[in-house]
């Protein structure tokens, strides 16, 4: 059996509370309720059922879909707080824990929080937490410089950078002003791999694509498209703050000026201090 996964069962037994069902492997029987189970489900039938404990720390079997499995990380929003800790909104009936010790900031209803979801080893039960540090993948042999990859922000150092979670996996810095960016703890976007440093498994992020060809590749149609869009002009130019190109484009000021350059070299846009107009 698989706690806090997704596990192959098998229906062995109707009860008035419920089906009782088998693992893949054979070892274990659990309790799938009456109300999350499929009206017309029989003996025998075969199911894919997530795992989890209910509140007395039984293993009971559910048709519900989890927004998180042990061993993932996860961006979870918090449904409640008390004396014990944050109460996080996974999907299933009975909320995901995460205690005061592994909070890194206070947190308020509603948050959204980066998670690590681990079985507790002295309780047996499932829990999360915020410190993830030592949960990430150093084994980076898979990355390569230029590589497009999911990002999640999950921490902020104030002026300096941002640290996300790559692909679910690993761990990347972008250094930036982060309120330049606009993003926030839980948030996903795309970004690339700056650099890898293999000796400290130490990789560098970029929100724009490595090398400028595959900056045009990526953002020539889009941008030629907006123009298009708004009858052949945009107010952008190198009087536009930053945060403005980025909110817009998607992309920095640096990029999106080398991009601009590279479509007047062109001939395609005529650029001034008002901003770009397609020819």
């Amino acid at each position: 059996m698989l706690l806090g996964n997704y596990n192959d069962c098998t229906v062995l037994e109707e009860l008035p509370q419920g089906f009782y069902v088998e693992t893949k492997d054979g070892k274990d029987r659990v309790l799938l309720p009456k109300s999350k189970a499929p009206k017309d489900m029989k003996i025998g039938d075969e199911i894919n059922l997530f795992i989890y404990l209910d509140n007395e720390a039984r293993p009971i079997a559910t048709t519900q879909k989890s927004k998180a499995c042990v061993n993932e990380f996860a961006v979870l929003r918090v449904k409640d707080i008390n004396d014990v800790g944050a109460f996080l909104d996974w999907g299933l009936d009975k909320d995901l824990i995460l205690p005061y010790n592994n909070q890194l900031d206070e947190l308020q209803k509603n948050d959204n929080c980066v998670v690590w979801v681990f079985i507790d080893v002295k309780s047996g039960r499932i829990t999360s937490t915020e410190k993830l540090r030592k949960h990430f993948d150093r084994e980076i042999s898979e990355l390569k410089e230029g590589m497009e990859v999911s990002l999640i922000a999950y921490d902020f150092q104030e002026e300096r950078c941002i640290d996300f979670v790559i692909n679910k996996r690993w761990t990347g810095r972008l250094y930036c002003n982060p309120v330049s960016t606009k993003l926030r703890i839980g948030d996903s976007c795309t970004g690339y791999i700056h650099s890898i440093k293999e000796e400290d498994s130490l990789i560098t992020l970029s929100l724009s694509p490595i090398g400028f060809d595959a900056l045009v590749d990526k953002h020539k149609e889009a941008l030629l498209k907006t123009l298009k869009e708004n009858d052949g002009f945009l107010p952008f130019s190198d009087n536009s703050p930053p945060e403005e190109i980025r909110a817009r484009f998607g992309m920095s000021k640096k990029g999106f000026k080398k991009l601009a350059g590279k479509l007047w070299k062109q001939g395609v846009v005529e650029l001034s201090s008002e901003g770009i107009k397609l020819v």
